[in-house]
């Protein structure tokens, strides 16, 4: 049997097809898919068929049942129905299983965990190339996402860490990865202009078109959107408004992919510009931050068996904000301007060879740049660079994944080398002016499929992680300021991941899917909030979490759909030495979360997307003494929408219907009910 009639049947299916989902083409109905090979497997599928195909896990498109882990798909009907109240793309993933999304406001980070484990262990990606997991998700417009696909499970040899110095410091795919797929792929011109109303003062509008030349597919956008918002902070704490705070986005963007005489060879480029403006409620709390991403991609399917890709980019991120003293003297003067800076340039090298009838063999190497540069200015004019480093990563991986009848073997080794320069370290000059760590990391998986639609799996998979410039250095420039507190002491952290997972997909599109997660960590780096205004990093020991997810789900094309979902963590820090951390939980792990949504059409031909999501009990720091315990409510959301005309719709999103304020760290609150109106017009 070919390995096409092996796909199509689903026993032992070899799914990998050598060719990123992104780079199909339309369906030749004269073509029989039953006696091509893999290599003009693309000129003759559907992308409803390349639907059903994932490109995570191996860097290229494949079926999800040869797929070791867990990857939930997120399409853009799912996205649409999903309401982003902070305008945060990590809120996309807020109603799935083991993620707590914990985004404080419209202008900060997702604070949340993913599988019991701080935000920093599960990387993010887009179209496979490393992103800021705190920065990138609040920069990038939904509209450029075709669809999400979410990597649970044990970190992979085939992505890298990510080297940020800003936020908690360099992010690792211990927990999973989140891929943000771009819309490579298009068939027909399509203009389409939007604009919005909603409470907070906000006001949105954006236009977008898509076209194709010959072999050439594009796609631009322009979009904005003000607010009076309104005070996103505890009473008469650090974040106390003495005003409306001002918020104004405005993002730009375009993507050019070219074929380069066959659909499975094209080069693409990707660009993404963001402005961020305004103020956090106060006179001298003011905000000017300018993000810029860019990503390169060359495919070539240049055999049936062989496919290379190369991928580079580059990440630019300018923040700069004001600072009074009001936490600590209620004083509205103006006390510093702060900047920082960080360019990140990753790049990474894949060759793929289909062998074996049904086996992929993956070897590449990745690369990562960074610059990272933070400075203050007094309200005299004199400016003080505080922080002033450089890092640099080089990964080079292999694995193998081998299909014999219904099981699927996967393993995988990567050998990492990472290097820092310290310029600066809290405006001193360090002791220590360079560090370089060298680690190997492995992967391992192995799934069983029945006929009767079971699936079993297991994982397990190891990590390394060292601490940012900004971990060491600090960005307190004065007593009582608000930011990072330094750490001089701090030392790396690896990782062991591992889990044990079942699918089950039965009657009309129902699928249950249950995992049992471990994690382990050795020299845990966590974040403590030290009072309302910072936070340092510490050595918190030996780190320990496991959980149980629960997840029963429903999806069938032009139809109702529906969701439930519980994620059950158990977390712990022991540290002997430190009694105020042994025994303690993970910071911003809940013990408990929960979802429960659906879909349907309902009468004048409103479709209605409810959404209920309950957080349990979890905390700000890993001192028993000094931390401060969150959690315990639920929020509704509601997405409604219906076609006003042929080429006209209206959509209504209904933020936290019970107006539920609830407390976050840092004495963020939540700002309550909210409501967006818009209406959208295409042709």
């Amino acid at each position: 049997m070919n390995r096409l009639m092996r796909l199509k049947n689903g026993r032992g299916r070899a799914g990998f097809t050598a060719l990123l989902l992104a780079f199909a083409v339309p369906a030749q109905a004269a073509v029989s898919v039953q006696s091509m090979s893999l290599g003009s497997f693309v000129d003759a599928t559907s992308l409803e068929q390349l639907a059903d195909m994932v490109v995570t896990d191996a860097k290229v498109a494949q079926s999800p049942d040869s797929v070791t882990q867990h990857i939930l798909v997120l399409r853009a009907e799912d996205l649409e129905q999903t309401v982003i109240d902070h305008r945060h793309l990590a809120e996309w993933m807020r109603h799935t299983a083991g993620q707590f999304v914990n985004v404080l406001s419209r202008n900060d980070a997702n604070w949340g965990s993913y599988a019991g484990l701080g935000p920093k262990y599960n990387t993010w990606l887009l179209d496979g190339l490393p992103v800021d997991s705190f920065v990138d998700p609040m920069n990038l417009d939904p509209s450029v996402v075709e669809r999400v696909e979410v990597h649970k499970g044990p970190a992979s040899v085939l992505y890298s860490n990510y080297l940020t110095m800003d936020f908690a410091g360099n992010e690792s795919p211990l927990a999973g990865t989140t891929n943000l797929v771009l819309k490579n792929r298009v068939e027909s011109p399509l203009t389409r202009v939007s604009a919005g109303l909603g409470s907070l003062g906000t006001v949105q509008g954006k236009i977008w078109h898509q076209g194709r030349v010959g072999d050439l597919s594009y796609f631009a956008g322009l979009g904005t959107e003000s607010a009076d918002y309104t005070q996103f902070g505890a009473t008469g704490s650090w974040l106390q408004t003495t005003e409306d705070p001002d918020y104004r986005k405005t993002r730009a963007f375009a993507n050019l992919s070219q074929e380069l005489g066959r659909a499975n060879h094209t080069l693409s480029v990707f660009f993404h510009h963001t402005e961020q403006d305004g103020d956090m409620g106060r006179p001298n709390r003011d905000m000017q931050h300018r993000y810029n991403t860019l990503n390169l991609t060359y495919n070539n399917q240049f055999s049936p068996d062989w496919h290379l890709q190369f991928k580079a980019g580059e990440r630019r991120y300018d923040r700069q904000f004001g600072n009074d003293d009001y936490g600590n003297t209620l004083s509205l003067a103006l006390t510093s301007h702060d900047r920082t800076r960080q360019t990140i340039r990753p790049m990474d090298l894949t060759l793929s060879y289909l062998h074996s009838e049904n086996s992929l063999l993956t070897l590449g190497a990745d690369h990562q740049s960074v610059d990272y540069e933070t400075r203050s200015r007094t309200p005299a004019g004199v400016e003080t660079v505080e922080n002033d480093a450089s890092a640099r990563s080089l990964g080079v991986f292999l694995q193998e994944k081998l299909q014999w009848d219904n099981w699927v073997f996967r393993a995988g080794v990567r050998r990492n080398r990472i290097d820092h320069d310290y310029a600066l370290l809290g405006g001193n000059l360090p002791a220590v002016r360079e560090a370089d760590w060298s680690h190997n990391l492995w992967s391992l998986g192995l799934r069983r499929n029945s006929d009767a639609g079971v699936a079993v799996y297991a994982n397990m998979g190891s990590s390394f992680m060292v601490p940012s410039a900004k971990q060491i250095g600090g960005t307190v420039s004065a007593p009582g300021a608000s930011g990072q507190l330094p750490n001089p002491s701090l030392t790396p952290e690896t990782g062991l991941g591992r889990d044990l997972g079942l699918e089950w997909r039965f009657g009309a599109g129902m699928n249950f899917h249950a995992r049992v997660f471990l994690n382990s960590i050795q020299d845990a780096i966590v974040d403590n909030a030290v009072g309302a205004t910072q936070a340092i990093s510490v050595n918190a020991g030996q780190a320990r979490a496991a959980g149980l997810e629960l997840e029963l789900r429903q999806t069938q094309p032009d139809s109702d759909s529906w969701f439930a979902n519980l994620t059950f963590s158990d977390t712990r820090l022991e540290n002997s030495s430190n009694a105020d951390q042994d025994g303690t939980e993970i910071p911003f792990a809940p013990d408990l979360t929960g979802n429960l949504g659906f879909t349907a059409l309902m009468p004048g031909q409103w479709r209605v997307s409810p959404y209920f999501h309950w957080i349990g009990r979890y905390y700000d720091s890993a001192s028993r003494s000094g931390r401060k315990a969150y959690g315990h409510y639920g929020t509704f959301n509601l997405h409604a929408s219906r076609p006003v005309g042929r080429n006209t719709k209206l959509s209504l999103d209904l933020v936290n219907l019970g107006n539920r304020r609830y407390a976050m760290p840092w004495d963020f609150r939540d700002p309550g009910f909210s409501g967006l109106a818009s209406l959208q017009i295409s042709w």
